[in-house]
């Protein structure tokens, strides 16, 4: 079944750059007014972009891990569009982190991953469930977290093996490594969200996924390895690696896939794309971490 989106209104967080801007731009093209936020100044040029596609769009400056900048997003959404029906989270920040940093380094670290990457996702998904609860019409939540969460299949006995997967021994291990502690904690917290999100909010018809999401070419992959955000600028090696990497544009047609399935779709997923697999909406697996019993119950 797939339903369609058009007047429907989303948030999308992180939109300036990299990932976000392609999301807000595919709902767009399925006639979704949008509303965006980003810390960078350029979020202000993508409403006129997205008008010209014609929904309504606003955008703002903001930080989701202030909770005066949520609120002003979540209620300016709601007054513009006259309500709220999909929110993605995916404001993020990323850089290395190891366990012997000082503790001054530690700490802004801890303040600007987990601040942005687990604080944020929180504070603007409790305020648009808010919403979604008042209204009474369903909805749809999408955190976007990280394959390290899930590569290859997490746990490991769901683990498709798919003949696409280029690494044969799968599953790979999960975890992003020594250098990506910090990072690696928030998007692993987001799980606690997920599950109770998902099961709490199940019988309200909203739905709660995460989009694991795996090597995409953008702003902030390109700004972890030191890579010219430019393509042209690139040397060989470079363009040889970015090859291997997805399309922000392919990951948000998964994304407006997931959303189409509507509310008898698929919750509680962590939903896979890695480099080297189909970036597609692969059919769901099993709950490991919460029964169907459970997400079919009343909260």
């Amino acid at each position: 079944m797939s339903i369609s989106l058009a007047g429907k209104s989303a948030i999308v967080t992180g939109a300036a750059v990299g990932i976000g801007p392609a999301y807000a731009e595919a709902l767009a093209a399925e006639g979704v007014n949008v509303a965006v936020c980003d810390i960078r100044e350029e979020i202000l040029e993508l409403p006129a972009k997205l008008k010209a596609q014609g929904v309504k769009a606003l955008g703002w400056v903001a930080d989701v891990s202030k909770p005066d900048d949520v609120r002003q997003v979540v209620d300016g959404a709601v007054e513009a569009f006259g309500g709220i029906d999909i929110l993605i989270s995916n404001a993020g920040k990323c850089w290395v982190s190891l366990p012997d940093d000082d503790l001054d380094k530690a700490l802004a670290d801890y303040e600007g991953m987990v601040g942005t990457n687990l604080k944020g996702e929180y504070l603007m998904g409790r305020a648009v469930i808010a919403e979604l609860l008042k209204q009474g019409r369903g909805g749809d939540i999408v955190n976007v977290a990280t394959d390290h969460m899930v590569t290859c299949g997490s746990p490991f006995e769901l683990c498709p093996k798919l003949e696409a997967c280029t690494w044969k021994d799968a599953p790979r291990p999960t975890g992003g490594g020594e250098v990506m502690d910090l990072y690696d904690a928030s998007k692993w917290g987001l799980n606690g969200f997920l599950f109770g999100w998902a099961k709490a909010l199940r019988s309200h018809g909203i739905r709660v996924n995460a989009m694991c999401m795996g090597a995409t070419d953008s702003w902030m992959i390109r700004d972890f390895y030191g890579y010219p955000q430019s393509r042209d600028k690139e040397n060989e090696e470079q363009a040889e690696e970015v090859a291997t990497w997805m399309a922000k544009e392919d990951t948000a047609q998964v994304v407006v896939n997931l959303l189409k399935e509507g509310p008898e779709g698929r919750t509680a997923q962590n939903i896979n794309l890695c480099v080297g697999r189909p970036t597609v909406l692969e059919p769901p697996l099993p709950n490991k971490y919460i029964t169907e019993e459970s997400l079919n119950g009343s909260a």
